[in-house]
């Protein structure tokens, strides 16, 4: 069973949008059972059924094609996970871009294929949201990764630069803003596939800001390094424990709660964990530790506040819980990182 994720920032941009709009939101928030500090964690992983779910509700008044344009327009590299930055800009050229974005992209959204396709002297960018090709709001995952892709592609065919064509699997109709902003470029809903169409020379170019310098075209590109916890494809226990962190500012999650959020049973969850040779508990614990010891390294939170982020009732259950797994005290384990 694959669990679809997503990171909270593409949920941030669309309520970035709807707040601009004036549209209230916070009532969906909590009815959707997204995490309730989402906003100050961009980097988290929350449920994609959830998030399109709840981005459907709150945008009945604009219109998913609206909402999806508009959270769309938002995107830019430097609010993509620090793995995909790294591996689109070492890239040379904006066919080697997309190509890096599509081996990262499960870091975005985990429900996300990018894919490349010959037709003639052009090539077709295929954004395909698996899973969800007959969900009704899959408009909003398409326009995150059509912009995404139109970006990359400007930044070496240049900023002005617009596809032939942009076809959406959504049936919505796009706005006439959206319409305008890629001039003279076709736009069609309801169709197979989810993609751009792209001259081949537009994306054989090296890209604008390495111009300057020499760029071996054909050479291999470093290998981004792998955060905590995530290998390049999601498993079962991996988006489970994903899943659980940004909850655990709240407390200790439920186990009804993350069951709710995975669309399983209490009893089929622990059954699935346990054919993957884990428990609830063990999620939990390394959820908490990896917060933890991200906090202990990477930022000047007291101990309390990290004690806090992670879940743990107060800085003593927490300071032993830890000792238990590492053998030492946070405040060690810190100095020893010095």
């Amino acid at each position: 069973m694959h669990i679809p994720v997503v990171r909270a920032q593409h949920v941030i941009d669309n309520i970035g949008v709807l707040r601009d709009a004036g549209v209230p939101i916070e009532r969906e928030l909590e009815r959707s059972r997204l995490p309730a500090f989402i906003e100050q964690t961009p980097d988290a992983y929350v449920s994609l059924p959830r998030a399109l779910d709840w981005a459907w509700r709150s945008s009945r008044e604009l219109g998913i094609m609206e909402v999806g344009f508009l959270a769309g327009r938002a995107t830019s590299l430097s609010r993509l996970h620090p793995a995909v930055q790294r591996a689109v800009i070492g890239a040379p050229t904006g066919l080697s871009r997309i190509e890096a974005l599509s081996h990262q992209v499960h870091r975005e959204n985990s429900a996300l294929q990018i894919d490349i396709r010959r037709e003639g002297v052009d090539r077709r960018v295929l954004c395909e949201v698996r899973g969800f090709q007959n969900s009704p709001f899959v408009g909003f995952a398409e326009w995150k990764a059509i912009v995404g892709v139109i970006n990359i592609v400007r930044s070496a065919a240049g900023s002005d630069w617009c596809p032939t064509e942009i076809t959406f699997v959504s049936r919505g109709r796009p706005s006439h803003a959206a319409r305008e902003a890629y001039g003279n470029a076709r736009i069609l809903t309801g169709q197979q596939h989810c993609s751009i169409l792209v001259a081949a020379a537009d994306i054989a170019q090296i890209c604008i800001g390495r111009r300057s310098s020499a760029v071996d075209v054909n050479g291999p590109t470093s290998p981004p390094r792998t955060p905590f916890g995530l290998g390049d494809a999601w498993d079962f226990v991996t988006a489970v424990r994903a899943l659980i962190r940004p909850y655990l500012a709240q407390g200790h999650p439920p186990l009804s709660l993350v069951a709710e959020i995975v669309g399983m049973s209490e009893r089929s969850l622990q059954r699935r964990l346990a054919k993957c040779g884990a428990t609830y508990s063990d999620i939990v614990q390394d959820a908490r530790f990896a917060i933890a010891s991200d906090l202990l390294v990477d930022s000047d939170l007291n101990i309390a506040d990290i004690a806090f982020a992670a879940g743990y009732e107060n800085a003593p259950h927490f300071s032993r819980a830890f000792k238990r797994l590492t053998g030492m005290t946070p405040r060690d384990y810190r100095g020893a990182l010095v």
